[in-house]
């Protein structure tokens, strides 16, 4: 069985909801340059996706591997550190939920938040960056 994220999706169904399109299996094998017939034996391995192959896919939807990296389990927790903005609004956005206890960077937390409506509710696509920690 192939590795799933934090949530237990598949990585094709996190690449199609990160970049808004219904990805199919030929959209896979083009992106990881390899025959749809590889990529068909491929995905159902242990093993898929490997750190490497999320480097490639990364590049090639535009997203961030750094990511799509921790949330498939190949870069621990700490690796939320290294994200940029948009690599955090990505990694929120495919994992569904909040960021669980941030890792601090020397000694100070990065705080970004999913935005609310008035109502309460979690905007998607939307993000809040509480700036009152002092820059890196």
């Amino acid at each position: 069985m192939a590795r799933t994220n934090q949530d237990g999706k598949e990585i094709r169904l996190v690449l199609s909801w990160l970049s808004g399109r219904n990805l199919v299996d030929a959209d896979m094998a083009t992106a990881l340059n390899m025959a749809p017939a590889t990529y068909s034996r491929r995905k159902d391995s242990d093993d898929f996706p490997t750190f490497e192959e999320l480097e490639t896919l990364g590049q090639h939807f535009h997203l961030s591997a750094r990511a799509l990296q921790v949330a498939f389990g190949h870069l621990g927790k700490e690796g939320l550190a290294i994200l940029d903005e948009d690599g955090m609004r990505q990694y929120v956005e495919q994992g569904g939920g909040e960021i669980p206890d941030l890792p601090t960077v020397r000694g100070m937390t990065t705080a970004i938040k999913p935005a609310t409506t008035t109502a309460g509710k979690i905007k998607r696509g939307s993000m809040v960056v509480d700036r009152s920690a002092p820059p890196l």
